[in-house]
């Protein structure tokens, strides 16, 4: 059995870019006002501290077959995640989350108000994806250490890449709900939902 590792921050560990925040909520080459840019720098704030990022993860033989893939969890067929990580012959598959807490902070917010709500989502989703970012450089070293280069991230549901099919795959493979506490629901939502499971191929260095 492959061997799946774990990975975590500690609290106030994440810092969450505030620009990423301001993008997810739609403020495209310009800032909030004062008051609004205050409101999101408390939203900045509470997640930060109710954050709690685990992610756990898995280094796998793979193998591109034209337009599929075979992944540790069987053959699927994509031309995009195929051609996004041509010429790789293994591949990271990680699940990520920032916790629970952070889904009911924001549902708890959302009675409240929409636009506390609407700011929790965003911190939220710039959370994890920081969260995301911050691994994926650990992964990314730890490759070149191993005498690989790699590619960016490729998560299921981009492209081609079937939802279903990855979803219940990367999660057969990592069971990242022994590991750190994220299942998957039949509709392939994620649980806590501010949480990502991605690919991230590796070929030898030339």
């Amino acid at each position: 059995m492959e061997t799946v590792y774990l990975y975590s921050l500690k609290a106030g560990e994440l810092k969450i870019p505030e620009k990423d925040v301001y993008r997810y909520l739609g403020y495209m080459g310009h800032v909030p006002d004062a008051e609004d840019a205050q409101r999101i720098a408390d939203g900045i704030r509470k997640t930060e501290a109710e954050a709690a990022p685990k992610a756990c993860y898995g280094f796998y033989d793979i193998e591109i077959k034209g337009e599929n893939v075979v992944l540790p969890y069987g053959e699927v067929h994509s031309k995009s995640l195929s051609a996004w990580i041509e010429d790789c012959s293994k591949a990271y598959i990680f699940a990520a989350t920032v916790g629970a807490g952070v889904d009911r902070m924001i549902k708890t917010a959302a009675f409240r108000s929409m636009s506390e709500g609407a700011i929790l989502q965003a911190c939220g989703a710039a959370a994890v994806e920081e969260f995301c970012n911050i691994l994926n450089e650990r992964l990314n070293r730890e490759a070149e250490e191993k005498g690989f280069t790699y590619v960016r991230r490729y998560s299921p549901g981009y492209g081609d890449l079937e939802l279903e099919e990855n979803q219940r795959g990367v999660f057969s493979v990592l069971n990242p709900g022994k590991h750190i506490g994220l299942s998957l629901m039949d509709t392939c939502i994620m649980s806590p939902e501010k949480s990502v499971t991605a690919i991230i191929g590796v070929k030898e260095k030339r």
